[in-house]
């Protein structure tokens, strides 16, 4: 049952046109775009490639987008069409229907993250020194962490005319605190202070030292500590404040 619920929920994912744009070829548009104005300038103070340091930064955009901006939006828009009341009145079980979002949500972050490195690798001969692995880890814990935000905000929003507004203002200050297009260090120190309480400043900083500099992962156990905190603290929210209605 949970496998078809997965599919039903790829099926109508790909309907969606939207949201095939925002996962899918947004990030992809912005990999080209600063590929192409950067090319092969080196940034001396990080001894990487511009684009190099700004790939994993992207990756983290990504993965916002499906983890909070379409997780919180397409949730928000079904439960004020009424589809999970509906739903309810099925021998379909509620953990099974989260547990297909849930799914089939990382599956689609995972075929943004290939995305992301094909077109790097290819087109901009990004190299990724680190261990795979544990880059894989990082980035899982990363999807795992805005999932929960995403459903956090499913609690809170409360109709689908609110629900654009307010993740965009949660995108837009998790993307431009995070460092993802300028280093954080170019901020000033009252915001860089917050800055550092991100989990996308965290996971961005963990993801390129161990992508791209070639950490290991005792060398980023901090970062991912403030990355945890945030998943466990949302997840912890996300399942109090959730409602069907």
């Amino acid at each position: 049952m949970l496998a078809r619920q997965v599919w039903l929920e790829t099926k109508l994912f790909l309907r969606r046109k939207d949201d095939l744009f925002w996962t899918l070829a947004f990030p992809v548009f912005f990999i080209v775009l600063f590929g192409l104005i950067y090319q092969d300038m080196v940034w001396e103070d990080f001894g990487v490639r511009a684009i190099e340091y700004m790939l994993p930064g992207i990756i983290v955009m990504a993965l916002m987008t499906s983890g909070i901006m379409a997780t919180a939006t397409g949730f928000v828009e079904e439960r004020e069409r009424g589809i999970y009341r509906r739903l309810s009145l099925t021998p379909l079980k509620r953990h099974t229907i989260l547990g297909g979002q849930l799914i089939q949500r990382y599956m689609v972050i995972l075929a943004q993250t290939l995305l992301l490195l094909v077109v790097g690798t290819l087109a901009f001969h990004i190299r990724i020194s680190g261990d795979l692995f544990w880059s894989w880890m990082v980035m899982t814990m990363g999807a795992l962490c805005f999932l929960g935000i995403g459903f956090l905000l499913t609690g809170l929003i409360k109709s689908a005319r609110a629900a654009n507004g307010i993740t965009m203002v949660v995108f837009f200050m998790l993307m431009f605190l995070g460092g993802i297009f300028f280093p954080n260090e170019m901020m000033p120190d009252f915001m860089r202070i917050f800055s550092n309480t991100l989990p996308s400043t965290n996971l961005n900083d963990a993801l390129r030292m161990v992508a791209i500099n070639g950490a290991g992962i005792n060398e980023v156990w901090q970062e991912l500590v403030i990355v945890g905190g945030w998943l466990v603290g949302s997840l912890l929210l996300a399942v109090k404040l959730f409602h069907w209605e």
